[in-house]
């Protein structure tokens, strides 16, 4: 089983190592940081790597071994009547938008088809969604598991969110659900837990 991991973990890494360490990534020290342009504080309890590519105008990503075997996005100050990712194909494949408005479970809604549009999935299965704080606000958390497109790998996304002064924040972890799930989903949640909300 070991073998069948680190076989999987080398063959999904080498995109990751074929490009130059410093190209477009910043080393997160666990200290408290802000992130997502400002809108929120974190408290990181190991290092990261942030990417300089926003996945919105106040989002930001970060992961551990690159980008395949786990990823960390933040969105902040989500306003009313943008979408959670950043619009890339407005005319073909426009993303639903935020309405201040919206109950908890429509967030989840909203969620999963901007994510499901953003990576062209066709495989989305919720498999947990139950209330949880983000910063103090009231929330909830959407577990999931997914397949991105021509890969048979199966991955799993634990997501936050909730509406603070009219806006949403999201914070969103991927990973394979062998193995890499398991191995930092802890720690992002204590990221989650100690967030705070600007």
């Amino acid at each position: 089983m070991r073998k069948i991991i680190l076989a999987a973990a080398a063959v999904i890494a080498i995109p990751v190592l074929s490009a130059p360490a410093n190209a477009g990534w910043r080393k997160i020290e666990p200290v408290e940081t802000t992130v997502a342009k400002g809108a929120m504080e974190v408290a990181p309890s190991s290092e990261w790597n942030r990417w300089s590519r926003r996945p919105a105008k106040k989002g930001e990503t970060w992961t551990k071994d690159g980008l395949p075997l786990n990823q960390l996005d933040f969105f902040g100050q989500v306003a009313n009547g943008d979408p959670v990712y950043k619009e890339r194909n407005k005319s073909d494949r426009p993303l639903p938008k935020f309405k201040s408005d919206m109950l908890l479970p429509d967030l989840a809604t909203l969620f999963e088809a901007n994510f499901s549009i953003e990576n062209n999935i066709t495989q989305f299965e919720v498999t947990e969604i139950a209330p949880a704080m983000l910063g103090g606000a009231n929330g909830l958390k959407l577990t999931y598991d997914y397949a991105l497109p021509g890969e048979s790998l199966q991955r799993r996304g634990e997501a936050r969110m909730a509406v603070h002064n009219g806006e949403l924040y999201v914070v969103n972890f991927t990973a394979p659900r062998l193995h890499f799930f398991d191995q930092n989903i802890e720690e992002v949640r204590g990221i989650m837990d100690r967030i705070k909300l600007m």
